[in-house]
């Protein structure tokens, strides 16, 4: 995707940050995905699990320990400019969720329960991976959250490619060294993200300079007392995050027993193969995380200046054009994840591939549900969120233990499916979850719940994959894994299947969020852009 010169001249505008981050997320997300396959290889689908399982239960705590209050930050800042005190104040209370959980593993927790909640890891092992887990998804999420704040996603995409071509440099030299361990791959994730944390803090972070001009409507001011100050801040966040604090709570039993569970009753290699599973399906998600913050800001904005009209527009487009783009690539990726699998992970992995295909849907809603979520979070919605998440959490906890569970030997019998039943139970709750938070969503705002789009475009895009691969085997292509004869298989499957997909799209532009008219005047400037 190229970047006009005028798009250039003006960094702060939506079109041009979420090109910036469009383009940088796509390089990311292929570096980030060679790199996961790249550690999945070096370690073992056992290996991969254990270190799947590390980071993903101490991100549970980070939800726990977070209590909402890094979406209310996010919030804040982007509604209206903050003091350099309100910033501050932010980052000791990130010190003290890094502390606390430090003293607990280090010093409280006895070896007995450590062995029990994380199932045999060394006390060191955890402390390596808390470390890792606070610099990446707390540090360097917030550092990210106050550069897009600032409207300069073009200096925060920049600083996280550099990150992500780092990190896949450093994975290959540790794979064809052969110095690949779980520890190892900790240690490294640990000492790129606190170098990068260093690097970036002191760019504009301490004093974010934002586009619009200061028009005194900062909340807490900068010639306020600290006491003043501190009662006003806390009473702000406080109001925000009530209704979020339980619902931190469900969060993290939600992601933590999903992972226990499967680590407990499947064991590391089942916890190996969902997760990368989870990694391939990750893929479907690129636009999605690309304009999920700006669409944060722009929400946030528009509601907090009384503009409905522009909230209902943005939700509505964004909503129907980022299901039906997950489901596009999802689908073509459905009908080959055997192939995929073999192709890509090697022999060892081949169990995970009906897993892969499953998981190859969750990213089709979840775009939906992330949208929706941050339509409710951006407006301040948060009790209403709350109740959303907790009815769900309460099922899907309820489905995680009967799938995992053995089928004897317990009082309440599962159906021990591992893996593949860990993905049937994500994509069935989250297709009901983020339909339900629609509704809801409709209600609220007063407009139609918005849900044909979905059981229309998502049907006929898998047909379409899987009638474009039928065609590639009947043709005698697409049987073997030499990459001459798979090489070329693919180039006509993808001629097929966009084929498919460009006439989808044309017949039924209401699929997307466009009129037909609107998809005119967009080709239009497209054929005028090529012809200039």
């Amino acid at each position: 995707m190229g970047l006009s010169r005028r798009a250039l001249a003006n960094p702060t505008s939506v079109r041009t940050r979420f090109a910036v981050s469009l383009l940088t997320n796509g390089i990311r997300s292929i570096i980030g995905f060679v790199g996961g396959l790249l550690v999945a290889r070096g370690l073992d689908p056992a290996g991969y699990g254990d270190l799947s399982f590390l980071l993903g239960s101490f991100a549970a705590f980070r939800t726990l320990l977070d209590m909402g209050t890094s979406t209310a930050f996010y919030t804040f800042i982007s509604q209206r400019r903050r003091s350099p005190r309100f910033y501050l104040l932010y980052y000791l209370w990130l010190a003290i969720q890094f502390i606390v959980p430090c003293l607990l593993v280090a010093v409280v927790l006895p070896q007995p329960i450590l062995q029990k909640i994380w199932l045999g890891h060394s006390r060191g092992v955890l402390l390596l991976a808390l470390l890792a887990t606070f610099l990446q998804q707390q540090l360097w999420q917030t550092i990210n959250q106050v550069g897009e704040a600032a409207r300069q996603t073009v200096k925060v995409q920049a600083l996280n490619l550099v990150v992500g071509l780092g990190h896949i440099a450093l994975i290959a030299l540790m794979v064809f060294s052969k110095w690949v361990s779980v520890a190892h791959i900790l240690w490294l994730y640990v000492v790129e993200y606190a170098v990068m944390s260093l690097v970036a803090l002191p760019l504009w972070w301490v004093r974010p300079t934002h586009a619009e001009p200061e028009t005194g409507a900062e909340v807490t001011s900068d010639k306020a007392s600290l006491g003043a100050f501190f009662r006003e801040t806390l009473a702000e966040y406080r109001s925000y995050c009530a209704p979020l604090l339980i619902l931190s709570l469900a969060t993290f039993l939600g992601d933590f027993l999903d992972k226990w569970f499967l680590q407990l009753f499947g064991g590391a290699q089942q916890q190996g193969l969902f997760q990368i599973s989870v990694q391939f399906s990750a893929v479907s998600l690129l636009v999605t995380t690309s304009i999920l913050r700006i669409v944060w800001k722009e929400v946030s904005e528009a509601n907090a200046s009384g503009d409905k009209a522009r909230t209902a527009r943005i939700y509505q487009k964004v909503s129907r054009a980022l299901l039906v783009f997950s489901a596009i690539l999802s689908a073509a990726m459905i009908p080959w994840a055997k192939e995929m699998v073999l192709l890509i992970l090697g022999p060892r992995y081949l169990q995970a591939w009906p897993v892969l295909a499953i998981m190859f849907l969750y990213p089709i809603h979840q775009s939906m549900g992330q949208i929706g979520g941050t339509m409710l979070l951006a407006t301040s919605r948060t009790r209403t969120y709350m109740w959303i998440s907790l009815a769900i959490m309460g099922v899907s906890l309820a489905f995680s233990y009967l799938t995992q569970a053995p089928r004897s030997g317990l009082l309440v019998p599962g159906l021990a499916l591992g893996a593949v039943g860990m993905g049937l139970k994500m994509v069935i709750v989250n297709v009901v979850s983020v339909n339900l938070q629609a509704y809801v969503i409709a209600r609220h705002f007063e407009w139609r719940y918005d849900w044909l789009y979905q059981v229309v475009a998502v049907p006929l895009l898998l047909a379409l994959g899987f009638l474009s691969k039928a065609l590639i085997t009947w043709m005698g292509m697409g049987q073997s894994l030499a990459m001459p004869w798979l090489a070329s298989a693919g180039l006509l499957y993808g001629v097929l299947y966009l084929a498919g997909v460009v006439g989808l799209v044309w017949t039924m532009p209401w699929l997307v969020g466009l009129e037909r008219a609107e998809l005119r005047a967009i080709l239009d400037r497209r054929m005028a852009v090529l012809g200039g």
